[in-house]
């Protein structure tokens, strides 16, 4: 057989039908291209509760203000690559403090632009949306960054309505050196946090901090929900399309079967939830 038309007297017809999309949460998510920690710590989260669809955006490494607004010129070519022809149900940006800079809602929009009238979130706006959940106003924050990125976080906090007693920052200024810091790092610096900040919560940030793995062992210690970037933007994607985040062993926010605190609406104009008590 040497043309079409001579293979399709021997090629046998099918017929098929068309399944339905996997019955699970799907997630479109854009990360960094020097995160090492977020694929790793929501792959422990996912389940069968959860689909994760991902692409990456360009990012120097550079931990300075200028370097993380940078990365908004990529957001929405990255998040057009995600599962082309694909519904997602939720976008999510993996990184804190570009977040921060940019501005959330930017970010959502960026997220977005192509994908309908669809919610989004980021570690940022999960995390205020985490500490609402979770009725804590007081906030101790453990931060990797750089104190020109410190500002602007206790600053939006604060405009928040939250209250920020103690902030410890570790100063790094690569993204790639965070993802190398120990759980030794992170107890010792706790310790010196939190024990006479009379706090609600506390704040680790960054989608690059391996710090999920260690919340449970964390909150047994020092008695207080312990939210991380990952572990945040996790619950809060789930959330923001009606579901449950259940991730027994990493923490109070994503084992908790309903919320003690009034409820949560999803912003549709801005593509962002909005807590309200």
């Amino acid at each position: 057989m040497n043309t079409v038309e001579e293979f399709k007297s021997f090629e046998i017809p099918l017929e098929y039908t068309l399944a339905p999309r996997i019955d699970r949460c799907h997630i479109g998510l854009v990360q960094l291209s020097t995160d090492h920690s977020l694929e790793m710590d929501w792959a422990k989260l996912l389940g069968t509760q959860a689909a994760v669809f991902s692409s990456r955006v360009y990012y120097s490494s550079e931990m300075t203000p200028e370097a993380l607004d940078r990365i908004a010129t990529g957001i929405v070519d990255a998040s057009d690559l995600i599962a082309y022809g694909l519904d997602m149900d939720v976008m999510a940006f993996g990184c804190t403090s570009a977040s921060i800079i940019i501005g959330e809602e930017k970010v959502a929009n960026l997220l977005t632009q192509h994908r309908n009238d669809i919610p989004a979130t980021n570690p940022w706006t999960a995390a205020q949306a985490a500490f609402r959940h979770l009725g804590a106003r007081r906030i101790a924050v453990f931060s990797p960054y750089p104190t020109e990125v410190n500002l602007p976080l206790y600053q939006q906090l604060t405009n928040a309505g939250f209250e920020v007693p103690v902030l410890g920052s570790l100063g790094i200024q690569k993204d790639t050196d965070i993802t190398k810091v120990s759980k030794e790092s992170m107890l010792d610096a706790l310790e010196k946090l939190l024990p006479n900040a009379e706090v609600d919560a506390v704040f680790m940030s960054c989608t690059n901090l391996r710090v999920l793995d260690h919340i449970q062992e964390i909150e047994d210690r020092f008695g207080i929900p312990v939210i991380c970037s990952n572990s945040a933007m996790f619950w809060h994607a789930m959330h923001l399309t009606g579901r449950i985040a259940s991730c027994p062993g990493y923490g109070r926010l994503l084992n908790m079967e309903e919320s003690p605190y009034p409820h949560v609406e999803a912003s549709t104009a801005s593509n962002s939830a909005a807590l309200t008590e």
